[in-house]
């Protein structure tokens, strides 16, 4: 044994070798400007912080009290399922959260039980306390299928079949039986979601959708006189124009439905000694019809007609997902960039001449009416081509198919252009086109309503209403006064429409709040929401979540807030990424500041380094800036009409950068020269705008690059802290900083020498050698592939399952080990072995033998193969020393 400890110290000290690319070595340093080396006061990180308090059931931070009664907004059993809960007294949201954040899975459908479970445990109440209850599922009614409970749910609850194949189907927090229930309409509630909540007291509101609810849902409710369900049709079908005109005679007649495509409603919001009231009527809509049966994929959405659902298609198209809209519209601003490959060649997307949609949505017949041309979308998808621009002729290997970027990329070691394939320039060309109709459609479509309606004020709700560029044309080019979009236009405001319909009602219905507002305490809604109406998680379950992952972290504990600041902006100014973890988490789709990665906006390289790195996704995406709201028409053509320039306070409208300033902040201006940028108050955001006020200080740019704190493929933006610490450990060192509250964390790197031990000068051992452990349990699988019948052509596999390890995607995930040998080093990994004794089990020196230059050399490859495998495994986090 002391044989061969000293062979181990004479590798390491004098041989100097490199046994493993370090989480360093994958930093992108490089950005036009050196990084500084700073050091840091740090308080120690002391385990005995974890000591929980003499309360063991504290009452939670958003704990109401325990007499509050509850009115829940729910969108239920369709994508995007949430949840909002307002005080029935008074008005007040108390909690909202979209069930993806909870399950991890983006848009996740389904039951609301463990939404309702997490809200009012959040809230410190019961089941007892919800009063009220509205929602709604744009394919089918809730309320008929729910009522037989005991021969329906419960049935297919047993058999795990359709929605009842999961947990809390037929359970009371999913059910709700004892509360007051109703459902609203899909573009109602749409409609409730955004005009509840303007900072103006009367307007239009325009829903554009992908699809809604069916004419004949609302039809039958109508004509039964079913009170349980509201939709337009309760107003009358003559007080509104609707789309076909003779929409129920064709109905009768069709195989199948009609759906909700577009909607245009008027508002008015009024507090009074009577009492608060939000009145919304509709004076337009259009049906779109069911062009194939709503059984097949995704209720036969690729074949509708409406706005929504053709830019969706494209989406489908291009990305193989109909849900994908966001990179079409990042997409379409390449149309006007070109390529010069090696030989001189310009490379350039080719301009569809045939638009995708013409004509005006608000008429029914005549040259003029609505055309949709899908035939660019009618072969097979671009997404599954085999392009032989894709496949690298030597070895096969595919590249990405959208991996391109500008000429002038240039970044330190990953210098050079990469040209977009004819796929991609083909995706280019579909996705300008649709943008640009989309646009000129929409804007003909809300024009002719404001000009009809002479409404000075404009908000915007759906689907499309995610379409930021769209939506900045909207509110500069038509001339409305205010334009309002909330941070949840697509189905995760359902929740809140449905929950403003259940305050406030509607007068011209004849529907009012069923709860008795005390002393007139219910006030409308005069201003946005917070966005930030999540959990909130205390200092006890951040320090759990850190302690699980204590062996991986190095922690700082900061409790000065400016001297925390200060060290955010630093590090974000000498080009490293810092993911920001506080407070409570926000509904909708695009972070704002409370779980977002933010970086240095004067960086370009840090376009290609967090889109590969950090993020994973494609290098074309386009990244947002938050910028200081007084500061914004300084650097963006806003417009006019804003209050106080804050023109986007949720990241919903795309404005131009200024000529003279693009080449100041490359990292979040576009291809065109646009942003979709967020603009941050004093007053709404104190903290996010102290931070950006302190890198404004340091630079003279009054704004970060921000996006969501997500990194773990197809999850959605992270909620508990567990999450942040999984997904900060997943970017494997290319996040730099990780601020969560008054913690600063880093990533601890491998450290070698405390495997070995260390040697006093005498050459005996000073410090005992550590003794990697596995996170825990581990459930291995090894299996081999013969390759073209040939059995001498072996291809084996192992891999790993180990749910305990605070970097897992999700509990079932399986992890490739290098081959055999990293399996079996993994393998007696149990806290019990030594570096030494495992280099025992692999090498057949006798220790009586000299110390022989072969020997050494035979011992340094066994070393490095152990050490690499070693490091491997303790970067992702399935052992320990």
């Amino acid at each position: 044994m002391i044989y061969l400890f000293l062979v181990l110290t004479h590798i390491l000290t004098d041989s100097g070798i490199a046994w493993t690319a370090s989480l360093s070595d994958r930093h992108f340093v490089n950005y036009n400007t050196p990084r500084s080396v700073k050091r840091y006061a740090s308080t120690p990180f002391e385990s005995d912080l974890y000591i929980p308090p003499e309360n063991e059931n504290p009452r939670s931070a958003l704990a109401v009290p325990d007499d509050t009664q509850l009115i829940l907004g729910i969108n239920k059993y369709s994508h995007d399922t949430s949840l909002c809960a307002a005080d029935a007294n008074t008005g007040k949201v108390l909690f909202a959260l979209s069930k993806e954040r909870i399950t991890r899975r983006k848009h996740d459908a389904g039951n609301v039980a463990s939404l309702v479970e997490v809200c009012l445990e959040s809230l410190d109440l019961q089941l007892e306390n919800v009063q009220k209850v509205v929602m709604n599922n744009h394919h089918h009614r809730i309320l008929p299928i729910e009522e037989n409970k005991q021969y329906h749910m419960e049935w297919e609850s047993a058999l795990q079949i359709n929605a009842g194949h999961e947990s809390g189907y037929d359970e009371p927090e999913n059910t709700l039986f004892d509360a007051e229930r109703m459902e609203l309409s899909h573009h109602l509630a749409h409609a409730y979601s955004t005009a509840a909540q303007a900072p103006f007291d009367a307007g239009l509101c325009v829903v554009m959708d992908g699809m809604g609810d069916t004419y004949r849902t609302m039809l039958q409710a109508h004509v039964q006189k079913d009170h349980s369900y509201v939709s337009d049709l309760n107003f009358g079908a003559d007080t509104f124009q609707c789309i076909p005109s003779n929409i129920q005679e064709l109905a009768a007649s069709s195989p199948f439905d009609f759906r909700e495509a577009e909607s245009v409603y008027q508002f008015r919001k009024q507090t009074s000694e009577n009492g608060a009231k939000i009145d919304i009527w509709p004076i337009f809509k259009r049906f779109t019809r069911e062009n194939s049966p709503p059984t097949l994929y995704n209720h036969g959405f690729e074949n509708m007609d409406s706005l929504g659902a053709v830019y969706s298609r494209a989406s489908t198209h291009i990305f193989g997902d109909w849900n994908s809209c966001g990179k079409v519209m990042g997409l379409a601003p390449w149309a006007g960039h070109r390529w010069t490959d090696s030989n001189g060649y310009e490379l350039a997307p080719r301009s569809i001449p045939d638009p995708t949609m013409t004509g005006s949505v608000y008429i029914g017949q005549g040259d003029n009416v609505l055309k949709l041309d899908k035939t660019l979308m009618e072969k097979e998808p671009y997404c599954t081509r085999n392009d032989p621009e894709l496949f690298n002729p030597v070895d096969g290997s595919m590249r990405k198919r959208y991996d391109f970027d500008d000429d002038d990329f240039t970044s330190g070691d990953k210098a050079g252009r990469r040209l977009p394939a004819s796929v991609a320039l083909n995706a280019i060309s579909l996705a300008s086109r649709v943008q640009e109709d989309l646009e000129n459609v929409g804007l003909d479509f809300v024009k002719h309503f404001k000009e009809k309606t002479g409404e000075t004020n404009l908000c915007l709700a759906g689907g499309v209403a995610l379409n930021s560029v769209l939506n900045g044309r909207l509110a500069r080019d038509i001339g409305f006064e205010q334009t309002f979009i909330s941070p949840y236009p697509g189905d995760d405001g359902i929740a809140v429409g449905c929950c403003a319909f259940g305050l406030f009602g509607n007068s011209r219905l004849g529907i009012s709040s069923s709860i008795q507002s005390e002393n007139n305490a219910m006030k409308v809604w005069d201003k946005p929401l917070s966005p930030y109406l999540g959990p909130s998680y205390s200092d006890e379950e951040i320090k759990e979540a850190i302690e699980h992952a204590r062996p991986w972290l190095e922690i700082d504990i900061v409790r000065d807030e400016d001297q925390r600041l200060e060290m955010m902006a630093r590090e974000v100014e000498s080009g490293g990424v810092v993911a920001w973890y506080r407070s409570r988490s926000e509904l909708g789709p695009r972070a704002l500041g409370h779980r977002s990665i933010l970086a240095d906006p004067r960086k370009k390289g840090l376009v290609r380094f967090i889109n590969e790195e950090v993020k994973s996704r494609e290098s074309f995406r386009p990244f947002a800036p938050s910028v200081l709201a007084e500061e914004t028409d300084e650097w963006f053509a806003i417009g006019k009409g804003s209050l106080n320039n804050n023109v986007s306070p949720f990241m919903s409208m795309t404005a131009i950068v200024h000529k003279s300033k693009r080449a100041l902040i490359p990292a979040v201006t576009h291809v065109d020269g646009s942003s979709r940028l967020q603009t941050v108050t004093r007053d709404d955001e104190p903290l996010y705008h102290k931070f950006i006020s302190k890198f404004f200080e340091i630079t003279g740019v009054p704004m970060v690059l921000n996006t969501s704190f997500n990194t773990l493929p197809s999850e959605p933006i992270v909620e508990t802290p567990h999450d942040a610490i999984r997904s900060f450990l997943y970017s494997m060192g290319s996040i730099e900083m990780l601020v969560m509250e008054d913690y600063i964390i880093k990533r601890k790197r491998a450290d070698v020498r405390k495997l070995l031990g260390e040697a006093s000068n005498s050459g005996t051992i000073k410090t005992e050698p550590s003794f990697p452990r596995r996170t825990g349990p581990a459930h291995f699988e090894s299996s081999f592939t013969l390759e073209d019948g040939n059995n001498e052509s072996v291809s084996p596999k192992t891999r790993v399952k180990m749910p305990d390890r605070p970097m897992h995607g999700n509990k079932n995930e399986w992890f490739e080990l290098l081959d055999d040998l990293e399996g079996e080093i993994l393998s007696v990994c149990d806290g019990k072995v030594s570096l030494n004794d495992i280099m025992t089990f692999y090498t057949a020196v006798d220790q009586e033998e000299a110390l022989g230059e072969k020997n050494v050399a035979d011992a340094q490859n066994i070393l490095q193969n152990i050490v690499h495998r070693l490091v491997r495994l303790y970067e992702h986090t399935l052992i320990s020393w």
